[in-house]
């Protein structure tokens, strides 16, 4: 029992790298000046100083873009960043399914540990207990696999010099975070933790 749950613990670390390591590909700011990419009507200076002053009010590590007009286009960090919340997502169905199916029972199933009652089972199963908090983080994870298609479309617009769909982009991308965030809380409160 004791492998399988570090098992689950060692997915879950790789998950956390991994979105760790996506995240950080988007402390790049692309700021060109006024036009997009060259700078064009701006002091050398300009781009240094305001990427300095925006790390200084956000207190994040933010970085000049390399490539001002490849950074204002190509939006492959965002997907890269919606394929890590994916991959969590498929790692977590498969833990709750798991602890769902072991948890099946008491007298048919496999009974192998005791979801905790959250709520009332079944009137006509005595001793059922219905796997509620499994289900609900099963549909968190769901929504989030489905923001990840939402981000791939996006992410395929940005057609020639500007991607105009990246508040979509933004929002599929952080919508993800508050889900799973919220739902892996609730499901270790509620859950895991019993």
């Amino acid at each position: 029992f004791g492998k399988e749950f570090g098992a689950y613990y060692h997915l879950l670390m790789r998950d956390y790298r991994r979105i760790e390591q996506a995240a950080n590909a988007l402390l790049t700011v692309p700021l060109g000046g006024t036009a997009i990419g060259t700078s064009i009507c701006a002091t050398p200076e300009y781009c240094a100083l305001v990427v300095k002053e925006l790390r200084h009010l956000s207190g994040m590590p933010l970085i000049q873009a390399d490539d001002l007009s490849d950074a204002v286009q190509n939006t492959d960090s965002y997907v890269n960043l919606s394929a890590a919340y994916k991959t969590l997502a498929c790692d977590l169905i498969k833990i709750t399914n798991d602890l769902r199916l072991l948890g099946s029972g008491p007298q048919a199933g496999l009974h192998e540990l005791d979801l905790p009652k959250v709520q009332a089972g079944s009137s006509i199963m005595p001793g059922k207990v219905n796997p509620t908090q499994c289900e609900a983080l099963t549909m968190v994870c769901v929504q989030v696999m489905a923001n990840d298609t939402a981000v791939g479309l996006a992410a395929s617009q940005g057609n020639f010099e500007l991607n105009v769909f990246m508040p979509v982009l933004i929002y599929t991308c952080l919508q993800p975070v508050r889900l799973l965030s919220d739902g892996m809380r609730s499901f270790n409160k509620n859950c895991a933790s019993g």
